[in-house]
């Protein structure tokens, strides 16, 4: 395994000197919309209104689609999905500086939003697929926590259930980070009305796309009606600031965008699945693709290679010299990255898949035939390394 030494000795080496000189042919969430006239119709129809933002009819609707979509009764949207983070644990009123777990081998912001709010982090370290290990929450738990933080990653899903029954049997305050988990089904349903609250991202490398933007789902009316004055600098009516609160608005066309995409999920996914199965059948051992479990239905968001750790650095080096940008996830580790970097948390299996993961390309520009060549490119570095 590699020392915290030897992977900051590679960072800047891959990102910037191995991409070839052209930009890059297949990157990691390239942007895409499926119906570029329909978007361009609701442009209109917003310049034409002279209702740019403050809970627009665009903004209401989309709101409306996705509760449809995730089967919750309901959705906020907001300016970004780390917004909504802050915006959830704020309006849970979780006591200050008390504990909440994370995993780390998640995107930054879910960290991040977590000390902003003025509370302690705990990292908690992952199981083989990169999905929360729920018996290692079990074991951090202590009096001074107040919450968990789950991370929905690639379009997998945690084990919802059993750690619903965790936050309730402690009495926790239980938040789902899915980013990456729009369109994403279990066995009981779609991902969006689990724990307290759900944060999904609209940033223009998820499936869908709102330029930027999130949303926040959540069962509770209450949490709802608190969400829905903190996204609004606390404004309950004209001159009339209820409480605390921040401009985290969704902008008119954020929400036009992303209402458009939401549309076409299902073609989306459709798609994503289509390309994910040719990587699958195309990818050489002992490389291996982080799949869905039997029970799931994914929205294929990433498509994430489990590589030989020894093999990973070469692999992506020789995929980046062939205009190929692929993408290691979550490289370095949340608990290594430098506003973090003395804590002490013990993280084998966070440490071990920083080593291995790859992304490869997806998503409406990458075709089969594209999909078929990185892999044959991403199999060739592979053989280099043997």
């Amino acid at each position: 395994m590699m020392t915290k030494t030897d992977r900051d000795a590679t960072v800047k080496p891959l990102a910037m000197s191995s991409v070839s000189k052209n930009s890059p042919r297949y990157v990691v969430g390239r942007p895409g919309i499926l119906n570029q006239q329909r978007f361009l119709e609701r442009v209109q129809d917003i310049l034409n209104s002279g209702w740019h933002t403050n809970d627009g009819p665009m903004v209401q609707e989309l709101e409306s689609f996705a509760a449809a979509r995730f089967d919750v009764r309901n959705c906020i949207s907001v300016a970004n999905a780390t917004l909504g983070l802050e915006l959830v644990l704020q309006c849970l009123r979780l006591p200050r500086q008390s504990k909440v777990i994370v995993p780390s081998f998640t995107f930054v912001a879910s960290a991040h939003s977590i000390v902003r709010s003025d509370l302690q982090l705990v990292f908690c370290d992952v199981d083989e697929r990169g999905l929360v290990d729920c018996d290692e929450i079990d074991r951090l738990i202590d009096d001074e926590t107040s919450a968990i933080m789950a991370v929905n990653i690639y379009g997998l899903a945690c084990d919802t259930e059993r750690l619903e029954y965790i936050a309730k049997r402690n009495r926790l305050a239980l938040v789902f980070d899915s980013a990456h988990g729009i369109g994403v089904r279990t066995q009981f349903g779609p991902l969006g009305g689990h724990g307290n609250a759900e944060v999904f991202s609209l940033h223009a490398t998820k499936i869908i796309s709102g330029f930027e933007g999130g949303l926040i789902t959540t069962n509770s009316q209450d949490l709802a009606n608190a969400l829905r004055l903190a996204r609004n600098f606390g404004f309950s009516g004209y001159d009339c600031v209820a409480s605390i609160g921040t401009n985290a608005k969704l902008s008119e066309i954020h929400a036009a965008m992303a209402l458009t995409n939401f549309e076409e999920l299902d073609k989306a996914i459709a798609h994503n699945a289509t390309i994910f199965a040719t990587y699958l059948e195309a990818v050489k051992t002992p490389a291996r693709l982080i799949s869905p479990l039997a029970n799931e239905s994914s929205n294929y968001q990433y498509v994430a290679v489990k590589c030989p750790a020894q093999s990973r650095e070469r692999i992506l080096e020789h995929l980046l010299q062939n205009g190929i940008f692929a993408r290691r996830y979550f490289y370095p580790g949340v608990h290594r990255m430098e506003p973090y970097g003395a804590r002490l948390e013990k993280l084998p299996q966070t440490d071990l898949l920083c080593e291995q993961i790859l992304c490869l390309p997806t998503g409406q520009d990458i075709s089969i035939a594209d999909a078929e060549y990185i892999a044959k490119v991403f199999n060739s570095g592979l053989e280099q390394t043997f």
